[in-house]
């Protein structure tokens, strides 16, 4: 039983630190202008994704707390969300700087001193972070369904 709650502290401990690298990075871009710099429709998606991001590290927090495995679910709910809406608007922030959709996420006034702020190592850093992060949902969402499975049968 002892091993047990030590893996639910770090599992808990787990999701706390991917809440707190995404908050961390939605907070910097929220302080940098982001709302001034970003057309309304992804504004709107990046605050949603800060809002789920604070209820995925109070929920990790609560789960840490309790060290209670029936806990699990929300954390891992909201990680999972949070990670694939974080995907979804690095995927448009990469669209917006190739092909034919160059800055369709930035506010016209905004397109020459946004394209000067990235590289192409940025576009292509932020897509690779952000594939392994789903790539991460997707294998431990079908580990959780498997153990699931496991305690019903």
């Amino acid at each position: 039983m002892g091993s047990n709650l030590s893996k639910q502290r770090l599992y808990a401990s787990l999701l706390i630190l991917g809440a707190c690298i995404l908050l961390f990075r939605t907070i910097m871009m929220l302080s940098e202008g982001a709302l001034d710099v970003l057309v309304l429709w992804v504004s709107i998606l990046l605050i949603a994704e800060f809002f789920i991001d604070l209820g995925w590290l109070s929920s990790s927090i609560i789960w840490w707390i309790s060290n209670d495995e029936n806990k699990a679910s929300i954390p891992l709910r909201l990680a999972a969300t949070a990670i694939m809406v974080h995907a979804v608007r690095v995927l448009i922030f990469v669209l917006g700087r190739v092909g034919p959709w160059i800055d369709f996420d930035v506010r016209p006034e905004q397109r020459a001193l946004h394209d000067a702020r990235w590289s192409w190592f940025g576009v292509y850093s932020a897509a690779i972070l952000s594939v392994s992060g789903v790539i991460g949902v997707l294998i431990i969402w079908t580990l959780w369904r498997r153990a699931k499975r496991k305690k019903i049968v």
